[in-house]
């Protein structure tokens, strides 16, 4: 997911730095990931380690670590979901379309017409699926990561969403496919949290604190 902050090109190198410090076998550790963004440092863990314990305020980001810490099995069925969402007729007027598209009159530009329409349409059919109990928290959540994986890749914004670009850039223009928001698997039990770090880290314990806190304040 395009990130400003994010940790993946040094996410070997912080793993090889603790194995340093702590041990080279980390598979009795729990490991506290307490401002997880999007979780890859969590997830660069979470093969290696007894438990990983994820925390962010954001809701993207325990949506994204919901399923990339928390799904650690096969799921039936996964990319059948997948296909079937990708494939419906789409709605006109929902949420993302009438605030973040030019079409709508909105007059912002996050996301092209057409695309800004399969969010919604994909967004509310995982919604409906997950009232009537259709689908339960392990696929809801893989489901959510999938479409915000999938939106980010064709939003037309540089990085973040604070602002919007004023002509739609290549990728933009691309039609949004849904793709699976793949999560590996462990043995492990992990939890995910949303929570002021302040407060969880009275509640929690581990071994291992990786503290990645947000710089801009």
């Amino acid at each position: 997911m395009n990130y400003i902050g994010s940790k993946l090109k040094l996410s070997s190198w912080i793993k090889e730095e603790v194995e340093k410090v702590v041990s080279p076998d980390l598979s009795d550790k729990i490991f506290c990931d307490i401002f997880a963004g999007t979780g890859i440092i969590g997830r660069t863990f979470k093969p290696h380690v007894k438990k990983v314990i994820s925390n962010d305020l954001e809701d993207y980001s325990f949506v994204l670590n919901k399923n990339y810490i928390v799904n650690s099995t096969c799921m039936e069925d996964k990319e059948r979901y997948i296909k079937e969402l990708d494939a419906l007729p789409l709605c006109e007027n929902g949420f993302i379309y009438q605030n973040y598209c030019m079409g709508s009159g909105s007059e912002r530009q996050y996301f092209s017409d057409e695309n800004g329409k399969k969010i919604d349409t994909i967004r509310l059919k995982i919604e409906e699926w997950y009232k009537k109990k259709e689908i339960g928290d392990n696929i809801y959540y893989f489901l959510l990561a999938s479409l915000l994986e999938s939106a980010d890749k064709v939003a037309n914004t540089a990085s973040v969403y604070g602002a919007y670009l004023k002509h739609l850039k290549k990728s933009a223009q691309k039609k949004l496919v849904l793709v699976s928001a793949h999560f590996g698997l462990s043995q492990g039990l992990h939890e995910v949290h949303k929570e002021d770090s302040n407060e969880l880290i009275k509640k929690i314990k581990g071994d291992i604190l990786y503290l990645d806190p947000p710089y801009n304040q």
